[in-house]
């Protein structure tokens, strides 16, 4: 297979992320009803581990991080990150000659159990002040 026709796939992901980020970054995330709402949130009234990550985004897009940890500290130190590097690293695969990149057995259980545990720990009363969007 070409070199280009390997990298169409990450580049592709690539761009809708990037199109996605800067719609964020451009709309206003905090208008209500202007993004969907978490299903989660309004059913239970708790907090899911994706629960203020869109505002997050938006946070990071104009460089206020505080602002983003303070939305949800998850996102910002853990998915932003780790798709950034699977994004990279799934370019250098392609660009070298590989498909895909491999993702190590401990990433793809240990990525599931940060989110469940951050799940139950935002939804403590007593550290819902500090882990609240």
């Amino acid at each position: 297979m070409s070199r280009p026709r390997r990298l169409a796939a990450p580049l592709i992901a690539s761009a809708v992320l990037a199109v996605g980020t800067a719609y964020t970054a451009l709309a206003d995330p905090y208008r209500a009803g202007f993004f969907p709402s978490c299903i989660f949130l309004a059913t239970t009234g708790h907090w899911c581990p994706g629960c203020g990550g869109l505002r997050a985004v938006h946070e990071l897009a104009h460089g206020d991080v505080a602002a983003a940890l303070a939305l949800n500290p998850l996102v910002v130190l853990l998915i932003v990150p780790a798709g950034v590097l699977l994004l990279a690293s799934w370019l250098r695969i392609a660009w070298r000659g590989g498909t895909a990149p491999h993702i190590p057995m401990w990433v793809a259980i240990s990525i599931p159990a940060v989110l469940g545990l951050f799940w139950v720990v935002r939804n403590i009363p007593a550290l819902e002040p500090f882990l609240a969007p």
